[in-house]
């Protein structure tokens, strides 16, 4: 082939990657969804995949090592380069053999994958996988592949030197990885339990030769350019009385082992093999010798020697060091004549029997699956690969926020409220609640007992909230749920937009939230472009559950049908957690007004600040408390006007079981909603503590307030705020009224129906996924703090086993934050003072620390890179 026509590898890698990375935009693919629901039905330690290289037959050194590894919990996945359509088969139990890698893709790129690489090439395929842990194997001289140019041998430095562990199978391959003074010899072996005492079964077609009782002299393997053809004719031309036997696919002319004593069996399952090899008086390795076969260890030397055979060989470099009893080394027609004569006397069967099951007894797949494994617990970036979350058989609830995109502030506001209320609900329906939310890294917090994902893999970040960030965050939310999750809830419903194709989510309308500053159409197409997401994410659900009534309404206008399939389903108050205080409707010293919501512009925080001055000058006996989490910028604003008003200004934040008694000291509660509003929390959980509430017109507000009845509706304006709030301040008789006959209407909205309703919905969508098995209930918080990085073997080896049972791993570092973006899935690693949102279920610290701890530690002793753990008291 000229060279101008002539593929390189830089051109086939791009063209591979290109066709790969479509498969990772828009709906799930059908295909890929299979792969997911694999994902979800099985228990695994962790995911191995070897990309497209060989075929799965005959079964070499990648395919050996992930049986081991699927024997071992691992959940593997061998990609078979047959160009046929996809194809998924267990091979043995944890063990799928793939035809199409391409499909595997979307399930495996926000996953920790090991992915096992011994061609370049693969590299096309795991380069899109974010957070893999790569297991580069080099296997064969560089040399040898046929896209080899300098293009190739610059990715495999790159891979050599971004590689979490390197091996290599022949000690000449060393000097491929001599840039990684890490790089393991890896020798290939046997699995010998596959070669051990057959059954007397003589395969059909090896029948003739053992009737004959002539010397079978055998081979299995490839016989390609590098098989000596020349070889074993001339000895078949010498020795007629014996019979050679090739198993293999043959790659090279027939005509070039034409003799009537050499016998092309062809390919035969690996399983077969046992039963051809057991008649073998001996076994040849015919090799050419050179660069290329002085770089290979030959995995058919271990199997022969697992089934007792003995061995004559060229002299290939890897073998030299294996010269033993059973095997003799031989160059030329003569000598090799020799060699297979020697061993093929009568007393040398019994010899080889002995020697090659000591050989292979010591030479195992399991014991090289043992160094690995060894390996993977060294290297701290390896460790990973253990900690995918699981969000089998739990409830799956997409949102933008909950905390904040570096998962450190929790805003605990209403809708943050409500989720951990439907947590708590589907934790009693057995169905644990995980929160999916936009994020900028991939980290996992745990939160009042509520996990909370990040979405991001492989840094996508928030902050430009466009319509390819919300296509990217819900594709990434598919990947990482679908076909896995006992149900999917989407807060609010859009988010289901636009990759949700289950028909089964749970899309919750909490009013009205696309009713901003930036609504100004001219036309109708510029009205359906702004709000199509809205209407398309709300066809998608399954089932839509809205806070209120002006939601409904809303969709009614543009799809009549639509509204009439959601199920409106009011937000609540716990009347028995929510209650005033003693003499509440009683005019007292001083007069509270709390606003008790998010700090930012919607729920009409610069109202408030606007009106603040004014009020605050004219009436002396008046205090202000703000309730709330904000946005630096929210809050400084704030901070100015508490400076401006010592003493009579307050702004703090409460976790949400103290939020009651920041009610029952407000004699009145503003909730002056600009846009983005439903059936308030915060004004039911304030008219529930007796305080008469001021309230907008705006979203859902008006289902809970009735103007002049228990309250105050206002146009959402400062002229409006200003007025209201003087005219319960000038009169204390309506004051009381407004007080009294809140708690009344609050009555309505019971925790207890709210509860009634929702666990109706939950149980009708877990009995539709009755296929899956039932939820293992929330893994235990491990915090690990020390102050410095932990590293060796005995380190990797204590947070693996956590990791492998499931647990989440905190390590939490003194001056750790540069370690974050180490953070994967269960594991995360913080810094001493990142906020702790829930308490952990055991807690590990460095030994001369644990003073610092008031409760009961483990303590870890860390001398010359040992751990030792010690219980605590």
């Amino acid at each position: 082939m000229a060279d101008e026509t002539k593929p390189h590898f830089r051109s086939e890698y791009h063209y591979r990657q290109q066709y790969y990375a479509s498969f990772l935009h828009g709906p799930i693919d059908p295909h890929a969804a299979e792969v997911m629901s694999i994902m979800g039905s099985k228990t695994y330690k962790a995911i191995v995949v070897f990309p497209e290289a060989v075929p799965w037959e005959p079964l070499q050194r990648p395919q050996q090592l992930l049986k081991e590894f699927a024997g071992r919990g691992y959940l593997c996945f061998f990609c078979d380069p047959t160009g046929k359509p996809f194809q998924l088969r267990e091979a043995e139990p944890n063990l799928f053999v793939v035809s199409g890698e391409a499909y595997l893709l979307p399930a495996c790129r926000s996953q920790s994958v090991i992915v096992l690489c011994t061609w370049l090439m693969q590299m096309a395929w795991a380069d899109l996988l974010p957070h893999k842990v790569l297991w580069y194997d080099v296997l064969d001289a560089l040399e040898f592949f046929s896209l080899y140019d300098e293009n190739m041998l610059e990715k495999h430095r790159q891979t050599s030197a971004q590689a979490d562990l390197v091996t290599y199978s022949a000690k000449s391959l060393e000097r491929y990885v001599k840039d990684r003074p890490d790089a393991h010899y890896l020798p290939n072996a046997a699995r010998i339990e596959d070669f051990g005492k057959p059954q007397a079964f003589i395969p059909g077609d090896m029948a003739p030769f053992v009737a004959a009782g002539s010397p079978v002299i055998g081979y299995f393997g490839a016989v390609e350019e590098w098989f000596d053809s020349e070889l074993v004719l001339e000895l078949a031309r010498r020795k007629p009385e014996w019979q050679f036997v090739i198993i293999g696919k043959p790659g090279i002319p027939g005509d070039k082992l034409d003799a009537p004593n050499i016998h092309l069996l062809g390919m035969k399952p690996y399983h077969q093999l046992v039963h051809y090899g057991r008649w073998f008086h001996a076994a040849i390795i015919p090799f050419r010798v050179n660069d290329t076969t002085n770089s290979v260890s030959p995995v058919k030397f271990f199997e022969y020697a697992a089934l007792g055979l003995p061995v004559v060989s060229t002299p290939l470099l890897e073998l030299k060091a294996y010269r033993t009893d059973i095997l003799r080394l031989a160059e030329g027609a003569d000598e090799f004549e020799a060699a297979l004569a020697s061993v093929l006397a009568p007393e040398f069967a019994g010899i080889a029997g002995r020697e090659g099951a000591r050989f292979a007894e010591d030479h195992q797949w399991s014991e090289r699956t043992d160094q690995a494994e060894r390996l993977l617990e060294e290297r701290q970036g390896a460790w990973k690969a253990y900690a995918n979350y699981d969000p089998a058989s739990k409830a799956a609830v997409m949102t933008v926020t909950f905390l904040d995109y570096e998962g450190e502030k929790f805003f605990n506001g209403g809708a943050e409220r409500y989720l951990t209320d439907l947590h708590r609900l589907m934790e009693q329906q057995g169905v644990p609640l995980t929160v999916y939310q936009y994020g900028h890294d991939a980290w996992l917090r745990r939160v009042r007992g509520i996990d909370v994902v990040s979405l991001s893999r492989g840094g996508q970040h928030a902050k430009q909230f466009t319509i390819p960030t919300v296509k990217t965050y819900n594709r990434l939310f598919q990947e990482q749920t679908a076909e896995r999750s006992a149900l999917t809830v989407y807060s609010a419903f859009f988010n289901a937009w636009p990759y949700e194709t289950s028909g089964s989510g749970i899309g919750i309308i909490h009013g009205v939230s696309w009713d901003n500053p930036n609504c100004s159409y001219t036309d109708g197409s510029a009205f359906w472009e702004t709000n199509r997401r809205f209407i398309e994410g709300a066809r998608l659900c399954g089932t839509l559950v809205s806070v209120d009534t002006n939601s409904a309404n809303w969709l009614q206008t543009v799809d009549y049908a639509l509204s009439h399939t959601i199920k409106v389903i009011p937000n609540y108050v716990d009347t028995d957690e929510f209650s005033p205080r003693p003499d509440y409707d009683k005019p007292g010293g001083r007069i509270v007004i709390l606003y008790p919501r998010r700090l930012y512009h919607a729920r009409g925080l610069y109202l408030v600040l606007e009106v603040i001055d004014q009020i605050l000058l004219k009436y002396p006996n008046v205090d202000f408390h703000f309730v709330g989490a904000g946005l630096d910028d929210d809050v400084r604003h704030v901070d100015v006007k508490i400076k401006r008003w010592p003493g009579r200004i307050k702004r703090y934040s409460l976790k949400l079981d103290d939020m009651p008694q920041a009610y029952r000291q407000a004699d009145i509660s503003l909730i002056p909603t600009l846009y983005s509003e439903g059936t308030s929390l915060s004004c039911l959980e304030a008219m529930a503590s007796g305080n008469a509430v001021i309230a907008t017109r705006v979203g859902g507000l008006t289902d809970l307030v009735i103007d002049g009845y228990n309250g105050l509706l206002i146009e959402p304006n400062v002229h409006a705020l200003t007025q209201a709030i003087c005219s319960l301040l000038d009169n204390p008789a309506k004051l009381a009224a407004f007080k009294q006959k809140a708690t009344g209407v609050a009555e309505v909205f019971t925790k207890k129906r709210w509860t009634r309703q929702w666990a109706e919905i939950i149980a009708s969508h877990v009995r539709s996924r009755a296929d899956l098995p039932a939820a293992s209930g929330r893994s235990r918080l491990i915090e690990i703090w020390l102050t410095r990085f932990p590293a060796g073997r005995s380190a990797g080896r204590a947070i693996v086993n956590y990791l492998s049972g499931g647990d989440l791993v905190y390590v939490r570092i003194k001056d750790g934050k540069a370690s974050r973006p180490c953070s994967f899935g269960r594991l995360q690693w913080l810094d001493w003072e990142d906020p702790q949102h829930d308490e952990p279920d055991e807690l590990i610290v460095e030994q001369g620390i644990e003073r610092e701890f008031d409760r009961p530690v483990r303590t870890v002793s860390i001398e010359q890179g040992q751990w030792s753990m010690e219980a605590g008291g």
